[in-house]
């Protein structure tokens, strides 16, 4: 898991070369107006998704991508993102083979307050979640790429 600010997010190129498409895309897709939707990029690799929700205090569950790294940006709001161990994915309630998702419950092993302008990168089979309220609930609109692994 990486997590920084969007200023820096070229730095990580060389641990996934991949994230050039997803400097053009934020560079050049007018994010930030689109409609919650799913696009693709040039690259048949590397699809995005613009989703709009309130974060929630509500108990959440950890998901998890065995063949997709997903690198989330949030373009406006707030949020806590959470991690925790890897192997407690092996304990899923379920995996849709489809969509690339299992999911599990947990505690967190790790919190990051995620803001405008900063971005996560989760790789294959990292657990996390995200949407979670840091003491009331906001709205945040977020573009999350899945990249083919």
């Amino acid at each position: 898991m990486i997590f920084d600010i969007l200023g820096k997010l070229e730095i990580y190129i060389p641990s996934l070369p991949k994230l050039r498409t997803v400097i053009e895309a934020m560079d050049h897709d007018s994010v930030y107006d689109k409609e919650k939707g799913k696009y693709t990029t040039p690259d048949p690799d590397v699809t995005y998704e613009i989703t709009t929700y309130n974060t929630s205090s509500s108990e959440k569950p950890f998901v998890f991508h065995k063949k997709h790294t997903v690198v989330e940006i949030v373009l406006s709001g707030s949020e806590l993102l959470s991690t925790t161990w890897r192997e407690l994915k092996n304990e899923a309630l379920a995996y849709d083979e489809k969509t690339d998702t299992g999911v599990f419950t947990a505690e967190p092993l790790s919190v990051f307050h995620g803001a405008q302008g900063r971005f996560a990168i989760f790789f294959a089979g990292e657990p996390y979640k995200s949407g979670v309220s840091d003491g009331s609930s906001t709205p945040v609109k977020k573009i999350a790429f899945k990249i083919v692994d």
